[in-house]
């Protein structure tokens, strides 16, 4: 069995921070890239492990005591049920939004999505009831010193971490291991760490990697996301194996729709994601969540594309496609 501390909470709220400093203290001591920056074992939980705490144990990580889970935006239809497998949760609250936080999120999530969504006609508190329907301990951060709950100070310490709560679940997913070579780049699933442990990693040096590239002296090679919509790669090496999670390298492509129409409630999308199989659509055509309509239930940035699709030696992922889906499917070898 392992212990999971699930943290949820708005953007830029602290999360990040307080699961890198809750890690440390369990060895004794958010964005992806920061964990992969700061060595961590970093895993996907994908939307599908959400619908049972059983679904959720298939796709947690065997062979760690203790598991963090971070929950981005939780009052939003596509995070909130990350928290439905479990009995309690942390919520991370700075403190300067100590004494209203209901308003806080209120203001913050519309501001969060209002680049997404065509209208403000929308109540980003729906879900307020069903995320609280839990044991919920609030972890205060950006405190200028050390309060009697868990709280993280403006220095960055954690303090009285034995206040953080926390649910217990026994990780059934293992990851297979491979002895190929492998290089990547940019943003990608942390589980090509350990598929393959000896992948070098060359953050977002693409002089470096480009230069590796070219060579070809490795197996696969990981082109990672970034913001940068206009990277382009001439080089395009045609024996190694190549998965590339950045498709506007080789591939012009249409830009995503933005602003779409709410066309569902959230609570309606929160019901199919618990009540519909895997792959059935959870939201209306058109509308603003309608990128989700697909196979792995995983956002589709370009929605005229298939999630995967390969070009000789090529794998282009659509969207934060894991590993273990492209082992499932055949799209990637692991000897």
């Amino acid at each position: 069995m392992s212990q999971v501390y699930v943290l949820a909470s708005a953007p830029g709220a602290g999360k990040t921070t307080t699961a890198l400093l809750l890690e440390r203290h369990f060895l004794g001591q958010g964005d992806v890239h920061t964990y992969l920056n700061n060595g961590c074992h970093h895993y996907t939980v994908p939307l599908e492990a959400t619908k049972s705490r059983e679904a959720f144990e298939r796709w947690a990580p065997g062979g760690y005591d203790v598991l963090i889970m971070e929950v981005t935006c939780p009052y939003t239809p596509f995070e909130a049920p990350y928290l439905t497998p479990f009995d309690a949760f942390n919520e991370v609250v700075p403190l300067e939004a100590r004494a209203d936080w209901k308003s806080f999120v209120f203001t913050r999530t519309l501001e969060y999505w209002k680049n997404y969504l065509s209208t403000a006609d929308f109540d980003p508190t729906e879900l307020w009831d069903t995320v609280h329907d839990r044991t919920v301990q609030t972890v205060v951060t950006r405190a200028p010193s050390p309060l009697d709950g868990p709280c993280v100070d403006t220095g960055r310490v954690l303090h009285h971490p034995e206040g953080f709560v926390c649910d217990t679940v026994e990780p059934r997913m293992t990851l297979p291991r491979s002895d190929r070579t492998a290089i990547a780049v940019g943003a990608f699933p942390g589980e090509y760490r350990e598929i393959f442990p000896n992948l070098t990693w060359y953050r977002f040096d693409y002089a470096s990697f480009l230069q590796e590239f070219r060579a070809g002296a490795y197996d696969v090679a990981i082109i990672g996301m970034c913001l940068n919509e206009r990277l382009k790669f001439r080089d395009r090496p045609e024996r190694p194996s190549i998965i590339c999670y950045q498709p506007s390298v080789y591939c012009d492509l249409e830009k995503p729709p933005k602003n779409l129409p709410l066309k569902d409630n959230f609570g309606s999308i929160l019901s199919a994601i618990h009540e519909r199989a895997v792959g059935e659509p959870i939201a209306s055509d058109g509308g603003a969540y309608s990128s989700y309509n697909n196979r792995f239930w995983t956002y589709r940035p370009h929605p005229e594309r298939e999630m995967i699709w390969r070009e000789k030696n090529v794998v282009f992922c659509n969207g934060w496609v894991l590993p273990q889906y492209l082992i499932r499917e055949g799209f990637l070898e692991v000897k």
